[in-house]
């Protein structure tokens, strides 16, 4: 009896291979997908870590140094401020093709409209320039150590050290503090504590540090792109009103002779590792843009705006 073997076809036609083809790219796009997302988070998460960490030391040293603020009424003037409309305050501003826009667009400080938010202050092309006497808790050595030392903040777009290049200038604050005994001998002595005639010598530790820092140490945060500070005192229906800066007012504020404040605001604004990479191509020319509004425009999608309430409780001599 013959027997007929039935052979049995193995492989598969070209539908199913279209088809299984077909899935593989779609699961190998949500893959990608979902590790593109991944990244995205990690590093946006990064870039919030490393913003909140730099804000943190920066409004933690200002608190520190304001609390420790040494005021008083009568000859002198024991804090100064100024709103800087100018690049070439500090003498070691470092210019670029395109950089930081000057004017009204860098400048929103009408802290009376309740439609405004922190993010859309902005304090002049060099920010707040604040100087006082305090007494900080870091100037114990016998270097810097004191009654009281004369300290600076003042926000400068340069290298941030002596080895860096054109593509690390960046925009940061800096944190001067000059010695107890220069400050005793050039400020206290000499000027009879006017604060705002402190800027003779411009070595490190000495007057000239107020105005002009050099120093890589007293650098104290990169990538701050703006930075305010706003003074307070209570008024006679018993509300915060703003002292300085305010529209169409002066540009300095000097106390005691303008006002004692009673607290102050500080606004820090710190630009995220790509906005960085961002500010400092266009600013070398490497992304072209005819847009007046595109610094500003790429500060606002790539950073934030850290604020903090000070009160003053600093004593007096």
């Amino acid at each position: 009896m013959l027997q007929t073997r039935t052979s049995s076809r193995s492989g598969f036609t070209i539908l199913e291979l279209l088809v299984a083809a077909s899935v593989s790219v779609i699961l190998l796009g949500l893959f990608l997908s979902v590790a593109t997302n991944i990244l995205d988070a990690w590093g946006s998460s990064r870039d919030s870590l490393s913003s909140n960490s730099t804000a943190r030391i920066v409004l933690d040293t200002l608190a520190s140094d304001l609390e420790s603020v040494v005021l008083r009424n009568g000859d002198g003037v024991w804090l100064a401020c100024d709103l800087l409309e100018i690049k070439n305050n500090s003498g070691r501003w470092e210019s670029a093709q395109y950089e930081k826009p000057t004017g009204t667009q860098s400048l929103q400080i009408d802290f009376e409209n309740p439609a405004l938010t922190a993010n859309d202050y902005r304090f002049g092309v060099a920010g707040s320039w604040i100087r006082f006497f305090a007494s900080p808790i870091d100037a114990s050595s016998t270097e810097n150590g004191g009654d009281i030392n004369a300290v600076a903040y003042q926000l400068i777009r340069r290298k941030p050290h002596s080895q860096a290049s054109e593509a690390e200038e960046s925009y940061n604050l800096y944190r001067s503090i000059v010695r107890a005994d220069y400050t005793l001998e050039e400020a206290i002595e000499d000027h009879g504590y006017f604060i705002d005639q402190f800027d003779g010598a411009s070595y490190e530790g000495q007057a000239g540090e107020i105005l002009s820092p050099r120093n890589d140490s007293s650098l104290l945060a990169r990538d701050v792109v703006d930075f305010g500070v706003v003074f307070y005192a209570t008024n006679a229906l018993g509300n915060q009103e703003v002292l300085f800066p305010k529209i169409g007012g002066p540009r300095e504020f000097r106390v005691p002779t303008d006002a004692v404040p009673e607290s102050v605001q500080i606004f820090v604004r710190i630009l995220d590792e790509e906005g960085a990479k961002q500010l400092s191509a266009y600013e070398r020319g490497l992304i072209p843009s005819d847009d007046s509004d595109f610094w500003w425009n790429t500060v606002n999608q790539h950073s934030t705006v850290y604020t903090r309430w000070i009160q003053f409780k600093g004593g007096s001599l």
